[in-house]
């Protein structure tokens, strides 16, 4: 709601009565006081609730929920707004409910006697007939609108013609002499009389009771029988407004009477569970902050350069959960030694991406995630796979990456990828500038950056739209040492088995060598469209 009010319009044009329900629930809402709900409610030209509480009345009346029900007459052509406006600033207003109800002319409350078009009716009691009910306590001076409605049995006794009945208010005579049969509608079933009178009441009094009676002259008749229903209505004072006071809540025992009471309640036992619960409870919440501790610890501790930093996002866990459908497994579009890729939508869905989620099991971690961002960060170049972005919030290690609409060049050489018409079998063509353009990026790594890449293989080559090759993967990338005049690095061996270079693997002395060895393994794939390895054909017909 805003703090000028907010509007609610319900267009409706034919003229006649409305039952207007608004239901509330006062529950504690998120960033809002419950106490301070307090607002204005107003229906075209009439106030019906004023510096009104939902909280305040929901505790007075001991409810979760409840419904306030108002009578507004529609003319022609008039439309029916409804304004929430808070008392001040620092209050709010809010409604769970609108219920909009036409009323049958035969049933409006605007043709009874002394009521008018220009009223407004807040419906304050209606039932099956009691002899007496009671109106809320409150200061109030009201007019109150009554509405008898008898039963069969009435009419039955008064076709007799001899009877004469009374209604008594407070014990007053409200009229005498009733012509009930006379007064019965059409069908001489459903009668009613409608009294206006004025009730005064003080809030210090508490409840305030209304005795309503139907006398006959028979001793032998029970007036009570005789009435079917009652409805009690409030009617709008001549300032248009049908607003009260809010009720005061129940009295309630002071906080240290309520839990020595408590306490005198309780068994040792009982006791002892509390104290239990509260020994778990204390443990579960340091187990909690410890995680969260180590949990920081470890995101400052995989934190990417300031570099870095400026050449890729950073997203929360919330943004990739909400871009992945929380993960959801019919998302996923390739799986590796680092873990699932899922394909998913950033930026309010505008741009496809591909996220790849560091998994629980991966022998890969913390550095092979930041070799990539740090790699990445620093190459641009239309052969290699464009980083957008990381998240490393919950323990969790995820980038992302540009999306790759066909997929790696493994998925096209073994078949190994759903049809898909978008990316069909490779032409020979094709083949040969997948080939150029992974060339293309390998020697942009080794003369421009002094990089090696150690995992060049098929499924490291991934296909745009236009099947325009790009090498991905940059895990475990090492740089040169243009410190030493060596030309290798020595390092453990890395690398996928079918593509690791005999000399690497024996000396464990990496080059751009190995790079290119790799490279070569891939040329032979894309001419035989056959695995580096393949354990199904024979051992000499291996490569």
């Amino acid at each position: 709601m805003t703090e000028n009010g907010s509007e609610m319009n319900d267009q409706i044009f034919l003229p006649c009565q409305k039952i207007l329900r608004l239901h509330f629930n006062p529950v504690t809402y998120w960033g809002f006081n419950r106490f301070r709900d307090l607002f204005t409610v107003e229906a075209g030209p009439f106030t019906l609730l004023s510096n009104f509480s939902a909280s305040l009345t929901a505790d007075a009346l001991g409810v979760h929920s409840f419904a306030r029900e108002f009578c507004l007459n529609i003319e022609e052509n008039q439309q029916l707004t409804i304004i929430f406006s808070p008392e001040s600033s620092n209050t709010y207003a809010f409604i769970n409910g609108i219920e909009i109800i036409s009323v049958p002319s035969t049933l409006s409350y605007f043709h009874g006697r002394d009521t008018d078009y220009s009223n407004a009716l807040e419906i304050i009691h209606g039932q099956n007939f009691k002899q007496s009910t009671v109106l809320p306590s409150g200061d109030f001076d009201d007019l109150y609108f009554i509405r008898l409605h008898f039963s069969e049995l009435g009419f039955k006794l008064a076709e007799r013609g001899d009877m004469i009945f009374k209604v008594l208010i407070y014990e007053m005579n409200a009229e005498t002499n009733i012509d009930m049969v006379n007064g019965s509608n059409d069908n001489g079933i459903l009668w009613y009389r409608d009294y206006v009178m004025m009730i005064r009441g003080h809030k210090k009094e508490g409840k305030h009771d209304v005795l309503i009676s139907l006398q006959s002259s028979e001793e032998s008749v029970d007036g009570h029988g005789l009435l079917a229903e009652f409805e009690i209505l409030k009617l709008s004072n001549p300032d248009n407004s049908l607003a009260s006071p809010n009720p005061l809540p129940p009295k309630q025992d002071s906080p240290s009477h309520t839990f020595q009471t408590l306490l005198s309640s309780w068994s040792q036992n009982s006791i002892a569970t509390v104290v239990i619960t509260i020994i778990a409870l204390v443990n579960i919440i340091v187990h909690k902050l410890r995680d969260v501790w180590e949990a920081s610890i470890t995101e400052e501790e995989n934190k990417p350069s300031a570099r870095a930093e400026q050449f890729c996002c950073h997203f929360s866990l919330a943004e990739i959960q909400l871009a992945t459908r929380n993960f959801n497994d019919g998302l996923i579009i390739g799986k590796g030694g680092f873990g699932n890729v899922y394909k998913g939508l950033i930026d309010n869905k505008q741009e496809t991406v591909a996220i790849k989620r560091l998994k629980s099991t991966s022998r890969q971690g913390a550095h092979e995630f930041l070799t990539e961002i740090e790699t990445l960060s620093e190459l641009r170049h239309v052969n290699l796979v464009s980083l957008i972005g990381y998240c490393n919030e919950h323990g969790e290690m995820i980038l992302v990456y540009e999306y790759m609409a066909c997929g790696t060049l493994a998925d096209h050489l073994y078949k190994l990828a759903k049809d898909n018409n978008s990316c069909s079998s490779l032409t020979w063509k094709q083949r040969l500038d997948i080939c150029i353009g992974a060339g293309r990026a390998l020697d942009y790594l080794h003369t421009g950056h002094r990089v090696i890449h150690r995992d060049v293989k098929a499924s490291n080559i991934l296909l745009d739209e236009n099947f325009e090759a790009k090498v991905s993967d940059f895990g475990l990338a090492k740089p040169e040492d243009r410190s030493k005049l060596e030309s290798h690095v020595s390092t453990n061996v890395k690398g996928t088995f079918g593509y690791l270079d005999p000399t690497y693997l024996y000396t464990h002395k990496l080059t751009r060598k190995s790079d290119t060895y790799a490279f070569g393994v891939v040329l032979m794939v894309v001419l035989c469209g056959r695995p580096a390895v393949d354990s199904r054909v024979a051992e000499d017909e291996r490569f």
